[in-house]
């Protein structure tokens, strides 16, 4: 830990920054339910209201932060939002604006896979670009309890260090694999095969399947002819209602949308005992938990 003295010697920009480090350090020790180190906290805040050019946010949330950890018994939940809050402004003041996966979110990389109620809910995604989109759709599909994730070989990797970062440990825990559109033709005498589309049937008057898979296309291009002729052959294609201008969703959020209404009509059909019995490992052979096929 830095002397304040050390601290002050800095070259400001350098200084600036640097406090930044030692506010999330301090977090970190918060999260964990350790006392934190109130008065050093309290030296950073007074070094930051005493900075002139640094703008009214920082110095009255510095100061509140000081407030705080000199007061009597303050929670230390408390402490931490406060601390987050002067952090937070600094990083705004000095134009570096974190990525969602650099905030200090409690136990999110490590997941319990036993702790998953799984439903009988699949997704291919055809030709997703984006690593940050696919381990996007990881999280929400861990979230809604998705039974396995199939990808076409031209979609982005799950094991690409962005979409590691966005799924935020959903992708060690989640069976997935590479696999063609033609098998999804072998599957879907079993299961009802729809599609995530414009032009669909509204999402609140959609029939969702007991057990099926969805289509989800390209971020540009939206999913191929054959997906759609697919899914026209078989369940159909689901369209959410909107109202904007530009009548648009980011692929990631609208199968997220899906995925809540799909979960919902499924766990709403279902009673208590047969909800528990949701609650599985994949039987797929094919399907590593790495994500790579089995030999």
């Amino acid at each position: 830990m830095i002397s304040i003295k050390k601290l002050k010697s800095l070259p400001r920009k350098t200084r600036l920054r640097k406090i930044v480090l030692l506010l999330q350090a301090e977090e970190r020790e918060l999260e964990s339910g350790r006392e934190p180190h109130r008065e050093y906290i309290g030296s950073l805040c007074t070094v930051l209201a005493r900075d002139g050019d640094c703008g009214r946010e920082i110095h009255e949330s510095a100061a509140a932060c000081g407030k705080l950890c000199t007061s009597a018994a303050p929670e230390l939940s408390a402490i931490r939002r406060q601390v987050n809050r002067v952090r937070h402004a600094l990083l705004r003041y000095l134009g570096a604006e974190p990525a969602e996966w650099d905030l200090l979110v409690p136990a999110s990389e490590e997941l319990d896979a036993a702790a998953r109620t799984v439903l009988p809910i699949r997704l291919y995604l055809e030709e997703i670009r984006s690593p940050f989109n696919v381990g996007a759709i990881f999280r929400s599909s861990e979230a809604f309890g998705v039974d396995r994730l199939l990808l076409s070989p031209t979609s982005a990797s799950p094991l690409h260090p962005r979409a590691l970062k966005s799924a935020r440990g959903a992708v060690r825990i989640m069976p997935w694999r590479f696999a063609e559109l033609a098998e999804l033709t072998e599957i879907e005498s079993e299961e009802a095969v729809f599609a995530l589309e414009l032009g669909g049937t509204p999402l609140g008057e959609f029939h969702f399947p007991e057990r099926g898979i969805m289509l989800v296309g390209s971020e540009e291009l939206g999913l191929s002819p054959q997906s759609l002729t697919l899914a026209a052959s078989n369940a159909g294609r689901v369209s959410i209602p909107m109202a904007g201008a530009k009548r648009s969703l980011n692929v990631a959020v609208a199968v997220g949308i899906v995925l809540q209404a799909w979960h919902a009509s499924l766990t709403g059909r279902r009673s208590a005992p047969n909800a528990r019995a949701g609650k599985r490992r994949t039987s797929d052979p094919n399907i590593a938990r790495d994500g790579q096929l089995s030999p």
